[in-house]
């Protein structure tokens, strides 16, 4: 779940029924018309049955689900889900049916393109990757294959996944531990395998709940934030311009809240003001759902107090890298945090249902990364290191890796 803005007003939609941007459908349509001609001469002979923009959903469950519906609901792309096993063959066979808080989606097995193996999925103009941290090294023989020049890749996942992604793709990865400043030295490395590469952070209640079925219970907001681009003028400008209209494009005519954070380092941390606390304190009290930390008082003292350490770990971050302080993290995250959680109900948490089923959980790139950045920065964060402490006891027990 995220949460991430430099004004509450950013908040205050939760529960509208639909949110748009307000470029018309009429400019995105002229838009779409030049990427067209644009991506033409790299699409493949599979590509040739389309003359829609192709999306490709990489992580089909709960969250790629939801998002990918969205975007097939516009009637404006060629959306192709990448599922495994059952869900998969469910799919396939009769459809995929997304309930949600802001209008069902059902999509026949006639309308939706569904693939085993992306090799046979083409030329994508957006990779969406929707995998759990845990399956991160396995990511890029995913992608690799929908690449061309002109593909934008948005990485909705969580934790401080972004340079090693970034690094993974362009094959200068090396695992050395759990630093998560590794690769700073090599941020400013070009990008060659694609247009760019974006982070989402999605504050969003989904749940896949059948093979071939998900449910939107809440929320939806995407924040997107840039990690690389092969654009000269972001390798020697830090210009996001064309980055930034690319990913508004891509969103305008869906039902989904859509904002672009100019600072990925500010996007992360905001979004971890929510993931920390309420991941951490569900995992750590065997299993519970939000609804009953925001109603326990000295569970939701605690959870403040997470939310406090996450923002002075945050804004340390963001100075040492030299952010205006006017964006520093403050009382607008940590009250809408908590505002959030307050009418989310009885919530299963992502981590919480890996814990519960005893699948692997996302503690390195979620958890140990953002507490070692902490202490790297001599911030003080007891609360966040005792929760880290007892999800990581969890994982040897259950070897959940």
């Amino acid at each position: 779940l995220f949460c991430s803005s430099s004004s509450f007003s950013f908040y205050k939609h939760f529960k509208s029924k639909a949110i748009f941007n307000h470029q018309t459908t009429t400019r995105l349509s002229s838009r779409l018309d030049r990427w067209h001609l644009q991506v033409a001469e790299e699409s493949s002979s599979d590509d040739s049955t389309t003359n829609k923009p192709i999306i490709a959903i990489i992580g089909s469950g709960a969250v790629g689900c939801y998002y990918g519906a969205r975007l097939f609901e516009t009637g404006l792309y060629d959306v192709r889900f990448h599922m495994r096993g059952e869900h998969y063959y469910a799919s396939k066979a009769n459809g995929l049916n997304v309930t949600s808080y802001y209008g069902d989606i059902f999509m026949t097995p006639e309308e939706i393109g569904i693939y085993d193996d992306v090799q046979q999925m083409g030329t994508a103009d957006w990779v969406i990757v929707a995998l759990k941290s845990t399956s991160l090294e396995a990511a890029p023989s995913l992608i690799k294959p929908l690449l061309g020049q002109h593909t934008r890749i948005l990485a909705i996942m969580n934790g401080m996944i972004d340079q090693d992604l970034v690094d993974m793709l362009e094959g200068r990865y090396t695992a050395d531990g759990d630093s998560p400043t590794k690769s700073d030295s090599k941020s400013n490395g070009k990008l060659t395998c694609c247009a760019a590469v974006y982070a989402g952070m999605a504050l969003v209640c989904s749940n896949k709940i059948a093979p071939g079925c998900v449910d939107h219970s809440y929320a939806g907001k995407l924040t997107g934030a840039l990690s690389a681009s092969s654009s000269q003028k972001w390798r020697m400008q830090r210009n996001q311009d064309e980055e930034r209209q690319a990913f508004f494009d891509l969103w305008s005519a869906t039902k989904i809240e859509h904002v672009y954070e100019e600072d990925l380092t500010r996007g992360r941390w905001s979004k971890m003001c929510w993931n920390l606390p309420f991941n951490g304190i569900s995992v750590a009290m065997g299993g519970i759902t939000v609804d009953k930390i925001v109603n326990d008082p000295g569970l939701r003292k605690l959870a403040y107090k997470v939310i406090d350490e996450t923002i002075s770990a945050g804004n340390a971050d963001l100075q040492s890298r030299g952010a205006d302080p006017s964006t520093f993290l403050g009382d607008i995250e940590r009250d809408a945090m908590m505002h959030l959680s307050d009418t989310m109900g009885p919530y299963r948490p992502s981590t919480m249902l890996d814990f519960k089923a005893r699948r692997p959980m996302e503690v390195k790139y979620l958890f140990r990364k953002a507490l070692n950045r902490a202490k790297q920065l001599n911030v003080t964060v007891p609360h966040l290191e005792t929760l880290v402490t007892e999800i990581e006891a969890f994982q040897r027990i259950y070897d959940l890796y």
